[in-house]
């Protein structure tokens, strides 16, 4: 009982996972302005989007009003472009994609697919229509590759996934469909479905090549799956899942052997305490928008080492896994730019590198350096820090406690760009809260971390 109480009391001392964290990231603009209303209270917007026309750039991101999209060209001017009227449900689900100059807009409060013309931006958008069918009236996410679109989790077809075929995008024609598992998000690359069966937690394959026949493959399942979404690299040979409950985390599989996957990675955040929401891959990075820690960007050139390069909090309040805090995130505007979406704040836009980094108490100057939070943590008796260095540096890890007395050294050499990780085994050390500092050029971090024994 009095180890359980000392640990409630270091937590609460200590502010562990009680403030918002930046590191390594800035915000260039942000929008706020829909927070009359939702469902429910303090739940205001849902998934967000990019679009790009004619040298100007654009976030859409959805609300509990419906859609509004924004001109962020200059991060320090954002104007609301227009917004589409919507549905209102619970959680105020609302999810888009693009194609061609038209905007696709889904949610669980029905209306089916809202279309939207674009192409006269960047003076207004103008509303089209809503697409329905009979027995189909609602999606609860839609996907975008060429010129099909895929919807998934509606209230057809079991809540599978069934495909849109847009040869005239505004008068969709529904082709082929699958629906032997309940599908809540899918990524389509050549002609290749990576379904999330979020309920059942399965990843499963689907063939999409013959649009009016999706063809089964293959599926998995894993300890504590709750597969929300997933991604993979331009070369299809890592997947990455994300788990909405469950182990709460992302995941990275080697999959070049689509028969046989392989567990890779699971990626802990560096507050060790938020859930994972959703994930996506741009060349050598994974952006992950993790509820109530932000946008966390890692490097995933060595998929079995994922190593962090920032993260952007847009939740002021206690990191839990707790449905709050940033919804989506979208990394492929051409600026390089990042959009990202907050349930309680709104739009972002953010931008990774030459930042000053806050975590906690600490504070860092980085540049492209990172340190990232121990895991496990807290820990008895091992924990294992990673790290990352963009150039040959004398490195220094030392461990400190509560009174700044050095404990141990981990790292004392000169070592080469690259990913590391350092196993600290505290035998001999009592309870209590520890401090970890990298000394690497003129790059130094400290974090923190819990004994408990």
């Amino acid at each position: 009982m009095n180890k359980i109480l000392t640990l409630i009391m270091l937590f609460a001392f200590y502010g562990i996972s009680l403030s918002q964290s930046v590191s390594n990231m800035q915000m260039l603009g942000s929008a706020n302005e829909y927070t009359a209303g939702g469902t429910p209270g303090g739940w205001h917007y849902a998934a967000c989007w990019g679009y790009v026309a004619n040298g100007r750039e654009y976030a859409i991101i959805g609300h509990y009003a419906g859609t509004t999209v924004y001109d962020v060209t200059n991060p320090d001017n954002i104007i609301n472009k227009g917004t589409v009227a919507g549905p209102g449900s619970f959680y105020n689900y609302r999810e888009m994609k693009t194609y061609s100059h038209y905007l696709y807009i889904v949610s669980e409060g029905g209306s089916g697919v809202q279309i939207v013309d674009l192409q006269y931006l960047p003076d207004s958008i103008h509303f089209v229509k809503n697409y329905t069918f009979t027995g189909y009236t609602r999606s609860h996410s839609i996907s975008q590759d060429g010129r099909f679109l895929y919807s998934s989790g509606g209230n057809y077809n079991n809540g599978g996934v069934f495909i849109l075929d847009l040869l005239d995008p505004e008068n969709p024609v529904k082709r082929g469909q699958w629906g032997t598992r309940y599908v809540h998000d899918c990524f389509i690359k050549n002609d290749t479905i990576y379904a999330a069966s979020i309920n059942q937690g399965f990843m499963v394959f689907l063939d999409a090549t013959n649009k009016d026949s999706i063809k089964f493959i293959r599926e998995f399942t894993y300890p504590s799956a709750v597969t929300h979404n997933a991604w993979t690299t331009d070369d299809r040979n890592i997947l990455v899942t994300t788990d909405e409950g469950g182990t709460n985390h992302a995941i990275l599989w080697d999959i070049s052997d689509f028969s046989n996957q392989v567990r890779l990675s699971e990626i802990i955040p560096y507050d060790s305490a938020s859930m994972v929401h959703n994930a996506y891959i741009k060349g050598d990075s994974l952006y992950l928008s993790h509820y109530r820690a932000g946008v966390i960007v890692y490097d995933i050139s060595n998929p079995s080492l994922p190593v962090e390069v920032g993260h952007y909090d847009t939740y002021p309040g206690t990191n839990s896994t707790a449905y709050q805090g940033c919804w989506n995130v979208y990394p492929y505007l051409p600026s390089g730019n990042i959009i990202a979406s907050d349930i309680s704040t709104g739009l972002y836009v953010l931008k990774v590198g030459n930042t000053t980094s806050i975590n906690n108490n600490s504070t860092e100057i980085a540049d492209n350096y990172t340190l990232s939070q121990n895991y496990p943590n807290p820990f008895n008796p091992l924990t294992n820090i990673t790290y990352y260095l963009p150039n040959q540096e004398f490195v220094k890890i030392t461990v400190t406690d509560e009174l700044g007395r050095q404990v141990r050294t981990l790292v004392n050499e000169v070592q080469q760009k690259g990913s590391y990780s350092a196993e600290f085994k505290a035998d001999g050390l009592s309870s209590g809260v520890y401090f970890y500092t990298i000394n690497a050029g003129n790059f130094v971090s400290t974090k923190k971390m819990i004994l408990t024994k």
